[in-house]
């Protein structure tokens, strides 16, 4: 007969109980364990949405761009007068800072000394020109003689010697009337040019001479040029574009005031040589100034933008980036994936970025968002502004 062990019935109750206990904790942690899992299979199941970006075209643009130099005016031509014969000045035949035309009198020298020189010179050429037609017939005569046996050769050839430095004196009287006259025209100064002419430095009654230097200046102020320095990022840049010259430029000025000269100017020309200190090149422009509101080597704003600009293709300056490598923009392509594209710029005006290549019209370039994606993802791309 087998032994049966007996438990009392309080102790028997409590340990069926902690076993149900035990039992129902363990189901609820391996039902805990299946839906923690299942959540975490779910989870990898379902990819997360694309990153939202904002995103612009390329497109082309008449870019209405002006650029301010400070420039200064030049007279095209200026003229020292300056006394070539010595004497007293007479009374001034102008006045100091009028407008003078060419050809107008402006100084007189003292004449009578030199019309007594072109009068002694006219009495020479005189005495000359008979001792010219003596030695003519007295040459004549003898070679007649000769022909007849009357006289000899020699005779003849000091007449022929005679009549040839009668002529040589002849020659030479010419030259000094020539010389006295000239000298007599120079006793008159006048205007080799149209222009303002400034302050006399000689008066009535002084000695001049070629000696004395500049009596007055003349400056020529219609037309006026202006003098301007360029860098030569800009000028290689319009050359590229083809779009500088006279025909392709309007430039203006603005005054210090703060208007704006009624004439527009004409690109002259650009100076050969730049200047090593600022890496610029002179550019010369040339104004009207029928009114002498512009003078020489006076400071000025040249205002200067292309006329009849061109297109040119940009997107928002937001889209550009840079590395080691150079500029690039983030491209969304027809997958909504984002691509890496290197692009060269032109110029960045008024927030805009001018490309040069790496783009065409109507490629959608990332504007906003861009710290969220990376080249190869897939994107929910919106265009800006919508």
């Amino acid at each position: 007969m087998k032994n049966k062990i007996e438990f009392p019935a309080g102790r028997n109750g409590s340990l069926f109980s902690a076993t149900r206990k035990i039992a129902a904790s363990l189901l609820v942690a391996s039902l805990g364990s299946f839906f923690v899992a299942g959540v975490v299979n779910a989870q990898e199941a379902t990819p997360p949405p694309p990153p939202g970006v904002l995103v612009e075209p390329a497109r082309d643009e008449v870019i209405e761009e002006e650029r301010v130099f400070a420039g200064r005016t030049e007279a095209i031509s200026q003229v020292a007068l300056i006394a070539r014969v010595g004497g007293f000045l007479e009374p001034l035949e102008f006045k100091e800072g009028q407008n003078v035309k060419r050809g107008e009198l402006l100084y007189v020298i003292q004449q009578e000394p030199y019309e007594f020189a072109v009068e002694q010179s006219q009495a020479n050429l005189e005495s000359a020109q008979a001792k010219v037609d003596l030695a003519k017939v007295d040459f004549d005569r003898k070679q007649q003689l000769v022909n007849r046996d009357t006289i000899s050769v020699s005779e003849l050839d000091t007449a022929r010697a005679n009549l040839k430095e009668a002529n040589a004196t002849l020659a030479l009287r010419q030259a000094d009337l020539k010389l006295s006259e000239l000298d007599l025209s120079y006793t008159e100064i006048r205007a080799p040019l149209d222009g303002q002419i400034g302050t006399s430095a000689f008066k009535e009654g002084a000695y001049v001479n070629a000696n004395s230097g500049t009596l007055a200046t003349i400056t020529s102020l219609d037309p006026i040029r202006v003098a301007f320095p360029v860098p030569q990022t800009l000028i290689l840049q319009a050359q590229r574009a083809d779009n500088i010259g006279a025909d392709t430029t309007i430039i203006k000025l603005r005054l210090s005031d703060g208007n704006f000269y009624d004439y527009e100017g004409k690109l002259d020309f650009l100076e050969a040589e730049a200047n090593p200190g600022t890496d610029t090149v002179t550019a010369h422009a040339t104004f009207k100034n029928p009114d002498r509101m512009l003078f020489d080597n006076q400071l000025v704003d040249v205002v200067a933008s292309a006329k009849d600009a061109k297109p040119v293709l940009v997107v928002s300056q937001s889209a550009l980036l840079l590395d080691q490598e150079g500029p690039y923009v983030l491209k969304v392509n027809k997958e909504d994936v984002v691509e890496q594209q290197r692009i060269t710029v032109v110029d960045q005006i008024n927030g805009l970025v001018i490309v040069g290549s790496g783009l065409e019209k109507g490629d959608l370039v990332i504007t906003s968002g861009i710290q969220k994606v990376r080249p190869g993802i897939k994107v929910n791309a919106q265009l800006a502004g919508q």
